[in-house]
């Protein structure tokens, strides 16, 4: 052998080594280099997403503070004066039980001949009463809107409630303006009190602390605590013995009010509680003495379902009772009581009105900011009225005169008046004039003071407006993926930029406040609009700086040419016809039933597409039209599950309902809609794996315990179980339910999604032995190993997360909305079988269509664009009483459960039946740009619906409609940015392709 080659030889086995571990180590570098790519840029799209969100926030907040103004309260407080502004008159009672009925509507007080609704002639002892002398009942009728705690500050102060303030009815600080408890408190008189806490947090300062009993009053799933907590604490303060402790006893039931929200008024309960009021108030009356004066009231009514908060007839009419056991009312010869006619000739009385009558009768000052007028039958003739109607007016015009921008017309008429009076205050002939000029003098003065607080800061407005508009700006050029705008937002020059121009922006607005100082201008307004603006800028200037304006103009027509079709222009037609709903008060009522519309039509487009699709196989197009009728006929059904507005009747049957049949049902959806998720995995030979454990077991027991704790519900609160005997399983039965709640609720929300985060893909390896078939040459049997589900591994580990949230969600959902939230999951596999097939997931067409199913959803499981719909009483599911966050979580998922869904779901429009890529960075920029796509298609709507309720500030309905459905899109932005960047990006998409990657990348 040639020693010269030796060397050669010898060395080549480890030469051979070194090559495969270079080329080994060479594999890891670009492995590792390719993760820690994908890692920046999906840090650099969360950053971007977070930079938009924070912009589309500041935009809301500035049309929010310049749209729900909230008015300025004068800090003044009513004195009495031995001058001629004397606005005290002498007492004519020494005591007063104020007793007040949440939601005790009108027609709850009055008889009703032939009805046999629970909720009538229950209630008789008011009525019975007020046939005679000593007592009156009136119709009370309360200010939009009718929230407890607004209607509170009107009963006590005399004001009226701006609409921002319905949402401080769960941040109860106290009053800070004139009211006769602190009057009374003043006079160091006495206040017992017990019953709803609101009072306490209202006006804890000027209550004895001794008598003083506040109950939590926001569960409404518990109608006897408060109820009997006043009960227990009033009888034993009105004995003989114990009057002295006090001057004023206040007592708020909730009873009737829980009963609504939790019931409806067509309830068996509504009965037992207008039972026990009637008792209450027939006990009250045998134990006050003769100089204590008993008012009996409700602070507002209730609709159909039991809900209140809107203006509706029915929310607004409320009751006042007033008695004295020896003194005379001044009731007026009209006061007949026509029981046919549902009280139509019942007088009515504003609730402010109670403020300057309850103060006079008191023989106390009438509270500054007092906009009411006496009640006429609250004293002992005409003589004596007209003596408080001039008190009264002194203290209006005084209002006035410390108010800037009031009419002098009106000022004029004062002065005319008191010219009148003060000739003829003695003449009875003209006492009737008198009172009437004076009560329109109050009038005039109340109706401009309610256009005065309806003045909208147009600059603020303005502000909101263009600021969303800059952010949709870029968001719709972010969205539609121009791939050079793309790649420079992932670098960190780019994120640099924007860092450091809202920095700039914060500073240069911090200096000018400083500098300038303007009026109308705070802070937090300055730094907002600097920030807001610095972000928009930073997003723009790099982009201008690296291409011409010109070059992305041509950028966007070439993208939207090349990828226009049909499919995109139907897309563009729903964006827009959903915009234009907002520029109708009847579009918007009925939003349900255009939603509705909407996706019909894409349903059949999709059926047709189907049909003409010739280039699918036949069997595969079968399947595909099967799909689109499947998508089609489920919308149509879950429509018909409506809560009805109270402008869509009688157009509109509510359906919204809990009863047997829905209970029913949703045991069979426990064992039927895994049935279905199972059969969409069998279509990519996915379930295997994670799949049986999560959809076969998890999701059926889930389900099953779900159907459980509402089916415990539905008999907990049944009329047979309420009317029987078996009230010793009632606390039993609250416990299972908190124990079921809690558990699926920690389950599905902390355990599966852990798990998920930690668990396998719904992949198998099956391995097989295949003997040679030629009999002449036969070998060693042959293994092959096949990876069932590789088609769909993205997809069917992904849909998983979906089903975690969407069970936690069905929960917190009516029986009846859980139906449609299985509707919805179908939906969605349905669409994204369509999507595979007719080749549209990356068209602008899906992600459109998530976005209206999400609205359909939302009014199918119980919700409208108004107050009265939201569903409070769900947050006590797990808690007996307000917990943070608890109660909150739930309120939030049944509020906006199917938009969650939706949002958790929009990355399946990519990741569906779509193999591992050896490109994940591509995959996840499909994914951002349907996320991006859905928060523009949300950035259109809500704008629209902004831009149009500033145009319509002056519409009839503005408070009633448009105000509501604003509120609704600016919720909704906030949610689909927090939704969609922390859990379905952040936490969902995240892992699931980097998982993915980690063991199919290469």
């Amino acid at each position: 052998m040639d020693q010269s080659h030796q060397p050669e030889l010898i060395g080549s086995p480890a030469r051979q080594r070194i090559l495969k571990q270079q080329q080994q180590s060479q594999q890891l570098a670009r492995t590792r280099i390719r993760k820690q790519k994908l890692k920046f840029t999906f840090i650099g799209y969360l950053i971007v997403l977070v930079f938009l969100a924070i912009v589309q926030f500041i935009g809301i907040g500035f049309f929010t503070q310049g749209f729900l103004l909230s008015r300025q309260v004068l800090p003044n407080i009513s004195e009495c004066t031995n001058d001629q502004l004397n606005t005290c008159h002498p007492a004519r009672f020494e005591k007063a039980v104020v007793l007040v009925i949440d939601a005790l509507r009108f027609d709850f007080a009055i008889p009703v001949e032939g009805s046999e609704e629970y909720y009538h002639n229950n209630f008789p002892i008011l009525h019975k009463l007020a046939q005679k002398d000593n007592a009156v009942l009136l119709k009370f009728m309360a200010d939009p809107p009718t929230t407890t705690l607004q209607r509170l500050k009107g009963l006590t102060t005399g004001s009226l409630p701006t609409f921002i303030d319905a949402g401080s009815n769960f941040d109860g600080d106290a009053i800070d303006e004139d009211n006769w408890l602190l009057q009374l408190h003043r006079r160091n008189q006495s206040i017992a009190f017990m019953g709803d806490d609101t009072w306490y947090a209202l006006f804890n300062e000027y209550v004895n602390p001794e008598l003083n009993f506040p109950y939590p009053s926001l569960n409404v799933w518990d109608l006897d605590t408060v109820d009997n907590g006043v009960i227990e604490h009033l009888f034993p303060l009105i004995q003989k013995e114990n009057r002295t402790q006090w001057d004023v006893l206040i007592g708020h039931f909730l009873g009737v009010d829980h009963v609504g929200h939790r019931y409806g008024p067509r309830h068996f309960s509504m009965k037992e509680k207008l039972n026990q009021m009637n008792q209450v108030i027939e006990d009250t009356i045998k134990q006050i003495d003769d100089k204590t004066l008993l008012i009996v009231m409700g602070d507002h009514g209730m609709d159909s379902t039991g809900n209140h908060g809107g203006d509706s007839l029915d929310e607004l009419e409320s009751t006042l009772f007033l008695y004295s056991k020896n003194k005379r009312f001044n009731k007026k010869s009209n006061d007949h009581y026509n029981v046919s006619e549902l009280g139509k000739n019942y007088r009515s009385v504003n609730q402010i009105d109670l403020v300057s009558t309850i103060s006079l009768l008191l023989g106390l000052p009438i509270p500054y900011n007092n906009l009411g007028f006496p009640i006429d039958e609250a004293f002992s003739n005409d003589h004596e009225l007209n003596q408080v109607i001039f008190k009264a007016a002194q203290q209006i015009q005084s209002f006035r005169d410390a108010t800037p921008n009031l009419s002098p017309i009106i000022n004029e008429k004062y002065r005319l008046f008191m010219l009148d009076y003060s000739v003829n205050s003695e003449n009875k002939k003209q006492w009737e004039h008198l009172i009437q000029s004076a009560k329109d003098y109050q009038y005039e003065s109340l109706e401009e003071c309610k256009r005065l607080w309806a003045r909208f800061d147009l600059k603020m407005i303005s502000f909101g407006i263009i600021i969303i508009f800059l952010s949709l700006t870029f968001t719709l050029t972010y969205a539609r993926s121009i791939p050079s705008v793309r790649v420079l937002t992932m670098s960190f020059e780019f994120i640099g930029s924007v860092i450091a121009m809202s920095l700039l922006g914060l500073v240069l607005s911090f200096s000018m406040f400083v500098v300038l100082k303007p009026t109308d201008f705070n802070l937090k307004r300055c730094l907002g609009l600097g920030a807001s603006l610095g972000i928009i800028i930073g997003f723009w200037a790099p982009i201008m700086d690296r291409f011409s304006l010109n070059w992305l103009w041509h950028q966007v027509r070439d993208f939207f040419i090349y990828n226009f079709n049909s499919w995109s222009f139907l897309g563009l037609i729903f964006v827009s016809l959903h915009c234009l709903i907002f520029a109708s008060n009847s579009y918007v009522v009925w939003e349900d039933q255009m939603v509705l519309f909407l996706i019909i039509t894409f349903g059949f487009c999709c059926i047709f597409g189907s049909l003409v699709n010739t280039s699918l196989p036949r069997t595969q197009r079968i399947l595909c039209i099967l799909h689109a009728i499947t998508f089609t006929v489920l919308s149509r059904v879950a429509s018909s599950i409506t809560l009805c507005r109270e402008e869509q009747r009688p157009y509109c049957e509510p359906t919204f309902k809990s009863s047997w049949w829905s209970i029913v049902l949703l045991h069979v959806s426990s064992y039927t809609l895994p049935t279905i998720v199972k059969s969409f995995y069998e279509l990519s030979d996915s379930y295997h794996s994670a799949a049986p454990l999560w959809i076969g077991t998890g999701v059926k027991f889930l389900m099953f315990m779900n159907a459980i704790y509402w089916t415990v519900e539905y008999v907990q609160n049944s009329e047979y179980f309420l009317a029987s005997n078996f009230n010793l399983s009632e606390p039993l039965l609250k416990s299972l339910k908190l124990a079921i709640a809690r558990l699926v609720l920690f389950i599905s929300l902390i355990l599966a999604n852990f798990s998920w985060s930690r668990g396998p893909l719904c992949v198998k390896l099956d391995i097989k032995e295949e003997v040679s078939q030629d009999s002449e040459n036969p070998s060693q049997p042959q293994k092959t190993a096949t990876i069932l589900g590789y088609g769909n591994v993205y997809g069917s580990s992904y849909f998983l997360l979906v089903l975690n949230f969407a069970i936690a969600i069905m929960l917190v959902t009516k029986p009846i909305g859980v139906i449609s939230l299985n509707i919805l999951i179908v939906q969605i596999l349905s669409l994204l079988e369509l999507f595979d097939a007719l080749d549209i997931r990356k068209n602008l067409i899906a992600p459109v269509v998530f976005g209206l199913l999400g609205y359909q959803h939302f009014f199918s499981t119980g919700h409208q664009a108004t107050i009265p719909s939201i569903q409070w009483e769900i947050g006590f599911m797990t808690t007996e009483s307000i917990v943070f966050p608890f109660t909150h979580i739930n309120i939030v998922l049944n509020t906006f459960g199917s938009f969650f869904i939706i949002c958790l779901a929009i990355p399946l429009i990519t990741l569906w039946k779509i193999a591992p890529s050896s490109k994940p960075i591509t995959v996840l920029s499909q994914i951002v740009t349907n996320v991006t796509t859905l928060i523009t298609y949300q950035i259109f709507t809500s704008l629209s619906s902004l831009i149009f309720a500033a145009h319509f500030r002056r519409h009839l309905m503005v408070w009633k409609i448009f105000a509501p459905r604003f509120m609704l899109s600016g919720m909704l932005l906030i949610v689909f940015n927090v939704f969609l960047i922390l859990i379905t990006l952040w936490f969902g998409t995240g892992k699931i392709v980097t998982q993915v990657n980690r063991i199919f990348g290469k």
